[in-house]
């Protein structure tokens, strides 16, 4: 009977678990032995003469070339926000004068105020009012 032993089911799953959890472990310390590696790597300049990276150096300079142009294209969206506030700036200028001037131009273009201003010129104002001439038929000399 000694080789039919009663095993509990939850004792198996426990086991299981404190298992999977002990390959994590190695594969995070793996993991982070691998990623310090390789931050030193960088830092001290190796990784720049390894052969892969000297195989892929056209798809850096690439890589390179695309961040001038980001660059660039974030300072070129700058100035063109900057023109285009100070653009909407002079709009609302300019909008504001044209009314101002548009209602002193209507203020001014009245028959008495023209009158006023002639004043001294010799014109007068006409105290006949004016008449529409109306013709009947239109009678062309051809002058033969």
């Amino acid at each position: 009977m000694s080789e039919n032993e009663f095993v509990d089911r939850q004792e198996i799953d426990a086991r299981e678990t404190l298992k999977t959890v002990k390959e994590k472990k190695k594969t995070v310390k793996k993991e982070t032995a691998q990623s310090r590696r390789t931050f030193v790597q960088i830092m001290n300049g190796e990784f720049l003469s390894r052969d892969n990276f000297v195989a892929n150096l056209p798809f850096v300079f690439f890589l390179g070339f695309l961040l001038v142009v980001l660059i660039g294209w974030g300072y070129y969206a700058e100035t063109v926000t900057k023109k285009e506030v100070t653009l909407e700036k002079e709009l609302g200028e300019l909008n504001s004068e044209y009314f101002t001037l548009g209602s002193t131009y209507n203020a001014t273009r009245g028959r008495r105020s023209v009158a006023q201003k002639l004043i001294g010129t010799g014109v007068e104002e006409s105290l006949i009012s004016p008449k529409k001439i109306r013709v009947k038929k239109y009678v062309f000399n051809s002058g033969r």
